[in-house]
């Protein structure tokens, strides 16, 4: 009798420390979910003081024409190489370059060509 009556306290005991275990378990789940919504809700504040035009900000370089030019440099098939370029005009015409792209173009050129020699 004395058995059974320690086998259920230790179950009751196991019992509430499951419980106490969760408990503890769920209460941090929640403090980190809620530092995850302030950090978020901070990162969209700061995100939204922090505007950049990049029409008025007067871009040094053009990295997709540089990348595009050597690119089209390097090509050897010369009808692959028209295709690209012609692609690369059709952009220029369409002003997504943000600097002048045929001076861009003769500067890379006459690099490629002095570095040949």
């Amino acid at each position: 009798m004395f058995y059974l009556q320690l086998e259920k306290l230790k179950k009751m005991l196991n019992k509430r420390g499951q419980t106490s275990e969760a408990m503890t378990w769920i209460v941090a789940t929640l403090i980190i979910l809620v530092l995850l919504g302030i950090s978020l809700y901070a990162t969209s504040l700061l995100s939204k003081l922090k505007i950049t035009d990049y029409k008025t900000d007067g871009r040094t370089q053009d990295v997709v024409m540089e990348e595009s030019l050597f690119s089209y440099f390097s090509i050897e098939d010369s009808a692959v190489q028209e295709k690209v370029f012609e692609s690369l005009d059709k952009m220029n015409r369409e002003e997504k370059f943000y600097e002048d792209f045929n001076s861009k173009f003769q500067q890379i050129k006459f690099n490629l060509e002095k570095n040949e020699k």
